[in-house]
């Protein structure tokens, strides 16, 4: 089954698929920073992260320009910009995760930041063909598929959390190490549960389109 998103303005569709794309793009920064082999390669990716962000952000001005300067949009404002802000989020909150790594030498232990990248990266590319199959191919099965995807994601991020918290308290960790693991691990989660709202927003435009 396939939805309808009428009248066309093409240039909405490049906003959020540019956004997804940068999303995806920064994701896979996040974990090549947290596979670093040395302080360069860490270095060299930070600087990628903010170009990622830098650009995200600009897309996000203009779309909001357009916004506000167009009478017709393909399905409501409110959606679009509340879609936009969430695919923004994702390299907003990536970045500063990143920085407070940088900032506090602090670096992945027993593969605790991986196992909640590995889940961001598996949720960006879901996103990045979940926007193509809203925009592009407009196919209802296709989309649905890929929020139930996303969900599932979300609640495995719920549990790796619980389980990356619960070995904080257990390890015997410094206080130090384990308030600022605690503020990663908690950023990290916000950027899982972006992915979620995203999809959430996209589950609504396909109900009120379909």
């Amino acid at each position: 089954m396939s939805f309808s998103l009428l009248p066309k303005q093409e240039k909405f569709y490049t906003y959020l698929t540019e956004l997804s794309a940068q999303a995806n793009i920064c994701a896979g920064h996040l974990k090549a920073y947290v596979e670093a082999p040395d302080a360069a390669a860490r270095k060299k990716t930070v600087q990628q992260l903010a170009d990622c962000r830098a650009q995200s952000k600009a897309i996000m001005g203009e779309m909001t320009g357009e916004l506000c300067r167009s009478f017709i949009t393909p399905f409501d404002r409110e959606d679009i910009q509340s879609f936009a802000q969430c695919l923004y989020r994702i390299p907003k909150t990536i970045e500063k995760a990143v920085q407070r790594m940088e900032l506090h030498g602090l670096k992945g232990a027993k593969e605790d930041f991986i196992r909640q990248t590995d889940l961001i990266a598996g949720e960006a590319k879901v996103m990045e063909e979940m926007v193509g199959d809203l925009i592009h191919k407009r196919n209802t099965r296709q989309v649905m598929q890929k929020v139930t995807l996303l969900h599932e994601l979300e609640q495995k991020g719920d549990d790796v959390l619980q389980e990356l918290l619960g070995a904080l308290f257990t390890e015997g960790r410094d206080v130090k190490d384990l308030i600022l693991r605690k503020d990663i691990y908690a950023l990290l989660e916000k950027v899982i549960d972006c992915y979620r709202d995203a999809a959430a927003v996209t589950l609504q435009i396909v109900l009120k389109y379909s």
